[in-house]
């Protein structure tokens, strides 16, 4: 009897210790899940953003990010509304947007707001034009794009440009949203009587005036342009000039650069750049080469490629500065 009580009380002696030592079990083991989560969880930059279609329950069930395809351009529903937000930036980051919706012109957003609210936006046809802004995000720029039924996905742009066009009677059914690596190397351009300044990597079609936007440095530079021109001063006047390489018949080169510079204008011009800015637009075919192209067969057919894409460029010249 009394060894019985000898170990019992032995026993009750070992409780406190195992206690102790499954809350230290609990403690260390929450603090490694908790650095695990530090080191593994998602710190990565995204911009999100949701759908209210016709025809459908309601909202995106869940928020798509970083290009996923919002909205269902397979069945044309038109988006009525749509709202957008940011995920891991720092807190001042900040993102709005608007829509232009028809027949009641633009509704506006900011971070994470419907631009219509239900019961609105189910009596609307739909949005016929979209423009965001990102703020205060260093490092990094906001690109995004439509879909239209017609017309199909158009360029990728950002930070206020108009994508889609006003009272077009088309009405976007899907768009997409991404944020990239901002280009440290874009300067800020100086507006003064006769500075010029080269755009090189605005690229075309073959042989056409068409833009190629397969290439994404295409709409970056045209949106570095249009930045420029849309934030300079009202009284300004740039003449649009085309260039471009030596290789071809130098008449047809001629007037495709003629061709390619009033088709920059025209799209400046849609995009809500006032055409008075715009004073004239100048085709020089390859008679002001930017680097002097060498003889074919004198360097490789890459090298010499090289050289002649820096000649095929779009350049602005400032007649009338900003004082």
């Amino acid at each position: 009897m009394a060894k019985q009580q000898k170990n019992k009380r032995r026993g009750g002696g070992l409780g406190m210790p195992v206690g102790i030592a499954m809350l230290v079990g609990i403690v260390v083991l929450g603090t490694l899940g908790g650095a695990l989560w530090l080191v593994f969880r998602d710190t990565t930059p995204h911009v999100l953003y949701k759908a209210f279609p016709v025809g459908t329950e309601g909202w995106s069930s869940s928020w798509s990010q970083d290009s996923d395809t919002c909205g269902n351009y397979t069945t044309s529903a038109p988006l009525q509304s749509f709202k957008m937000d940011l995920e891991n930036l720092p807190a001042a980051a900040s993102i709005s947007y608007a829509g232009y919706v028809a027949n009641m012109g633009w509704k506006e957003g900011k971070a994470g707001a419907e631009i219509l609210p239900n019961e609105i936006a189910v009596q609307t046809q739909g949005i016929e034009a979209i423009k965001a802004s990102l703020e205060n995000a260093p490092g990094l720029n906001l690109e995004y794009r439509a879909h239209f039924p017609k017309s199909g996905w158009t360029e990728w742009l950002g930070d206020g440009i108009l994508v889609g066009a006003p009272q077009s009677g088309e009405y976007m059914d899907a768009m997409q949203a991404r944020l990239v690596v901002a280009d440290s190397a874009v300067a800020m351009f100086d507006a003064k009587d006769g500075v010029h300044i080269d755009f090189s990597e605005i690229f075309f079609k073959v042989g056409s005036d068409r833009f190629n936007f397969d290439l994404p440095e295409t709409s970056r530079n045209l949106a570095r342009m249009y930045k420029f021109a849309q934030g300079s001063c009202d009284s300004l006047q740039m003449v649009i000039e085309g260039h471009s390489s030596s290789e071809g018949d130098a008449g047809v080169n001629q007037r495709l650069s003629e061709q390619r510079a009033m088709k920059v204008r025209d799209w400046l011009v849609s995009k809500g750049v006032n055409p008075a800015k715009i004073s004239a637009t100048k085709g020089f075919g390859s008679s002001q080469p930017k680097v002097q192209e060498p003889a074919e067969g004198s360097v490789t057919a890459a090298e010499l490629e090289k050289i002649r894409k820096q000649n095929r460029r779009i350049g602005v010249m400032i007649q009338r500065g900003c004082k």
